[in-house]
């Protein structure tokens, strides 16, 4: 079971998770997360010292769940053949509608900070791993995170990201190419 500091820290990063999605991430500060969390700004700041500190928390928590959707959508796949990929395109579909703003803001704010990409860095390198076990073509797998990555830049940099029907179509077209017999020349 997790402490109470544990539990208390993890409030505090999903009250700035909300705050984030219902508001928007340029009005984040300390004491509007504080506030979202019901917490003193002095109870914040005992987690959360600043707020760089606060967006690593974010960054670190947005991935430890994003890892943990990805472990789920493979758990649940019984074929083998390409199940983490199509664990990587599910979770990425979820977290592409339900929480862009959430990860886009977090990311352009810690893009340049080398702690946070070695972070990234790290929870990437683990799926792409799995995703590589899969017995897909390799040019395959690549194709499939390449394509979900420029998902992730457009929606990142606003230039033109996919409205809901394509993005579906892109979907299905990408689990479609995780199936046997599917992406074979």
């Amino acid at each position: 079971m997790d402490s109470k500091a544990k539990l208390k820290r993890k409030h505090i990063l999903q009250s700035a998770t909300t705050f984030i999605l219902t508001v928007d991430f340029q009005s984040l500060t300390l004491d509007a997360v504080a506030k979202e969390a019901g917490v003193s700004k002095g109870g914040l700041l005992y987690h959360f010292p600043n707020k760089e500190e606060l967006l690593k928390g974010l960054a670190l928590h947005i991935f430890e769940q994003f890892i943990e959707l990805f472990d789920s959508y493979a758990a649940k796949d019984d074929d083998e053949y390409g199940k983490w990929c199509r664990a990587y395109i599910q979770a990425s579909r979820e977290d592409l509608e339900h929480n862009a703003a959430l990860n886009v803001g977090v990311m352009s704010a810690t893009l340049l900070q080398p702690v946070y990409i070695q972070s990234m860095s790290y929870s990437y390198s683990y799926m792409l791993r799995k995703m590589e076990e899969d017995g897909i073509d390799p040019s395959i797998v690549s194709i499939i995170r390449l394509t979900i990555d420029g998902m992730y830049y457009s929606v990142l940099y606003k230039i033109e990201p996919l409205q809901k029907e394509l993005l579906d179509e892109v979907m299905t077209r990408l689990m479609n190419m995780t199936r046997k017999g599917m992406n074979e020349n």
